[in-house]
């Protein structure tokens, strides 16, 4: 910590700078420590857009009514595509095992494609509220499955494994 300045933000976070960032360091710790006492995860969100109810399935469809798939979108089918799309997967990865040419794989590829898709599209059609909900929560908690089990059960319950 020899040549270093420290700048502390009163109980949160102490940075300690060699002394030529000084002059590239332009922040407002005032500010950043307000951000950081008032920030917390559990806090609802104050913009509508970043409800976790308004960021589901139904504003992750594009024209024709087909879903787009967002990292929150296939994290939350994770279980349901892993069930579905299992025969076409296993090919997908053995045929990629046994050549290592991209091009012999382009049409198992596709297919893994469309399952996917198409289970995508059953489940928006057939639980749209719990997939919205469980999407959005996902999205919203940057895809942690912990902070979202109350969406997922409920997800779960609507959409079971068949």
């Amino acid at each position: 910590r020899r040549n270093s300045v420290e700048f502390q933000i009163p109980n949160r976070l102490t940075l300690f700078l060699p002394h030529f960032t000084q002059i590239f360091l332009v922040l407002s710790f005032d500010s950043l420590s307000k951000a950081l006492a008032t920030t917390a995860r559990d806090d609802p969100p104050s913009h509508p857009f970043h409800s976790p109810t308004n960021l589901g399935m139904s504003n992750a469809v594009d024209a024709a009514g087909d879903p787009i798939p967002t990292s929150a979108v296939l994290m939350a089918s994770s279980k349901q595509i892993a069930f579905k799309c299992q025969a076409e997967n296993v090919a997908f990865l053995k045929c990629k095992k046994n050549d290592p040419n991209p091009e012999k794989c382009l049409d198992k590829g596709q297919q893994v494609t469309r399952c996917v898709l198409g289970l995508l599209r059953d489940l928006h059609q057939k639980c749209t509220k719990e997939m919205d909900e469980y999407v959005g929560c996902m999205y919203y908690n940057t895809n942690e499955f912990d902070l979202c089990r109350k969406e997922q059960e409920a997800f779960e319950k609507a959409c079971p494994l068949e």
